[in-house]
């Protein structure tokens, strides 16, 4: 059976926020706008500062302070990460591990960030990483009894992107390269979004394809099923990622961090 792509119509304070995605470098007067127009932004820079790994002295209150101690760049991905979680709710009826999933996410950002190259890629990676399985968000969030069935599908030995045409008649890749270019985001982001599943070289698809693989090897599964570590003379495995960042606990801190933000959000 196949389906059209609907591209998800998005409130003023979500399509802001996601402009951010072509702005890899905002300053601090044009993120507070953002921040200021959405109480869930709010909400969730508190949490990020609020938290045990931002290791406050005082509890904080304002998101105007909230966004010093956290930083422009992490600012700008927690607004990210809160704008594509309030794109797509409801995902409980997919039968998509929603925690796992945004943990997948994260951790596929926070990876490619260390693994691409000059100061915009990394920026471009994270978001890049971010937003790498939107279409799956999207499919699961406009009709999640049919996303069931694949997550049935897939349980059972057949690979998720199959059982995405078998019910949908496209994959989630589709729908996602769709919807990008829809929402008018970078070349780079829709080609890693277009390419996340093939072994391309080009310098983010590459990134953010390594770090998808890099995610199983922390226990980290994609939500659909379990974890799958990438085999040991796999150019992922071979790649000093996680050592670099201070080993799996440091990494698994940092995603936490993250994923902890956008609770609730």
């Amino acid at each position: 059976m196949t389906s059209s792509i609907v591209i998800p119509p998005l409130p003023v304070a979500q399509v802001r926020a996601l402009a951010l995605v072509s702005n890899p470098d905002p300053t601090y007067d044009q993120l507070r706008k953002v921040v200021d127009a959405d109480p869930a932004l709010t909400a969730a820079l508190l949490r990020a500062a609020n938290s045990a790994i931002s290791a406050p002295v005082d509890r904080v209150r304002t998101a105007q302070v909230a966004m010093v101690r956290v930083g422009v760049t992490q600012t700008r991905r927690i607004v990210l990460g809160v704008a594509l979680s309030s794109s797509f709710q409801n995902l409980h009826q997919s039968k998509i591990d929603e925690h796992e999933i945004w943990r997948h996410l994260i951790a596929t950002g926070v990876l490619a960030d260390a693994t691409a190259w000059g100061e915009v890629q990394h920026t471009e990676a994270f978001t890049a990483g971010l937003l790498h399985d939107i279409g799956r968000l999207a499919m699961a969030a406009q009709d999640p009894l049919r996303y069931a069935r694949v997550a049935d599908l897939a349980r059972r030995g057949t690979p998720a992107s199959d059982a995405e045409r078998t019910v949908f008649g496209m994959n989630h890749v589709d729908w996602g390269e769709a919807i990008a270019r829809s929402w008018n985001f970078p070349a780079d982001i829709v080609q890693a979004i277009a390419e996340h599943h093939i072994a391309s070289q080009h310098g983010i698809s590459w990134a953010v394809t390594r770090a998808r693989e890099l995610a199983g090897a922390l226990g980290i599964g994609d939500g659909i099923v379990g974890p799958v570590a990438p085999p040991p003379d796999s150019e992922a495995a071979m790649l000093p990622v996680i050592e670099q960042l201070g080993g799996e606990a440091t990494v698994l801190a940092r995603v936490d961090w993250y994923s902890g933000a956008l609770t609730a959000a």
